[in-house]
């Protein structure tokens, strides 16, 4: 937590968008194919049937000479409008981050359907498993959106994908920790509304008052610290009586270690591969880890079940 809030900062202007190479590049672009007339150019009209904005592609022109220039000047790659620069592939912003979101997608659809092969309908948690991968899969598919066309839209349901996966995670734990507890369902549906209407509540004004880049950012950190800790706890309270919480350690410590990558930033590798697209590699096989988990943790709580139903 102490590492991300030294390294939050704004989004809203870079060194390389603020410089006077790039704005006078910007200019000239804007006045010679944004004016409207018939002498715009064939493939900026093309990219603007791409749902590309001529705005848009002057920047993206002017970005790359700006960048040469900070190279050969020896002062290194500059961020522009809060982003590395990233070649285009198709029309696609961020190729590796995009193709890296539909294989964290690929990994819950899959395991979904091995989760459906292994575990009965019956089984404690089977409902919630299956919310679980709706919510991660429609917070992948955003995520892959957003990666692939950058707008102010796509960008909020990226950030509010990503929160609810980390509110559900911890609504998850706090429903598995109170487990077969007396008044359980009472307090599940207590936590469930509660964090329910927090997200709503959130989402409201995401959209239509503020998108706070640094709150955001500090309300995952918080939720996701919970997460972390609950979980780590419930692990070694549990992990030497039940040898499948091991599975749950793994993708614990996983998930704190991949997140490293969101701090070690750097300009892309070939324009294409930076830490945030490295970050999103690496979450893709820790879905087969939790769902494995899942699996193991749902067979448990069905021995649990018939043990009571036969005390009862």
């Amino acid at each position: 937590m102490v590492v991300f809030l030294f390294v939050l900062k704004s989004v809203l202007t870079s060194t390389g968008d603020r410089s006077q190479m790039f704005y006078s590049c910007l200019q000239d672009c804007l006045a010679q194919n944004c004016s409207g007339s018939s002498h715009d150019s064939q493939s900026f009209l093309v990219l603007r049937a791409l749902h590309w904005t001529c705005s848009d592609e002057c920047k993206y022109f002017c970005m790359w000479p700006t960048v040469n220039w900070f190279v050969e000047a020896e002062i290194g790659v500059q961020q522009f409008y809060g982003k590395w620069p990233f070649i285009r592939f198709w029309g696609i912003q961020e190729p590796a981050a995009a193709l890296f979101s539909i294989l964290n997608l690929v990994g819950h659809v899959v395991m979904i359907r091995r989760f459906r092969k292994e575990v009965r309908p019956s089984a404690p948690f089977y409902v919630m498993t299956h919310y679980f991968c709706l919510i991660c899969c429609h917070a992948w598919l955003w995520s892959t959106i957003f990666h692939i066309r950058d707008v102010r839209f796509t960008e909020i349901m990226d950030y509010l994908g990503a929160f609810s996966m980390v509110l559900f995670s911890v609504y998850h734990f706090l429903v598995r920790m109170l487990a077969f507890q007396p008044r359980s369902p009472q307090y599940s549906l207590f936590f469930g509304m509660a964090i329910g209407f927090y997200f709503v509540y959130h989402s409201y004004t995401t959209f239509f008052v503020k998108m706070d880049y640094g709150y955001n950012m500090l309300i995952n950190i918080a939720f996701g610290a919970v997460n972390i800790l609950g979980w780590s706890i419930w692990c070694l309270k549990f992990y030497k009586r039940r040898p499948y919480v091991k599975q749950c350690a793994a993708f614990v410590a996983l998930v704190a270690f991949t997140t490293l990558f969101e701090v070690l930033d750097f300009p892309p590798l070939f324009w294409v591969l930076d830490a945030h697209a490295l970050w999103h590699l690496s979450t893709a096989p820790l879905a087969i880890l939790w769902y494995k988990f899942l699996i193991e943790d749902c067979h448990y709580m069905e021995g649990q079940k018939l043990n009571l139903e036969k005390l009862a």
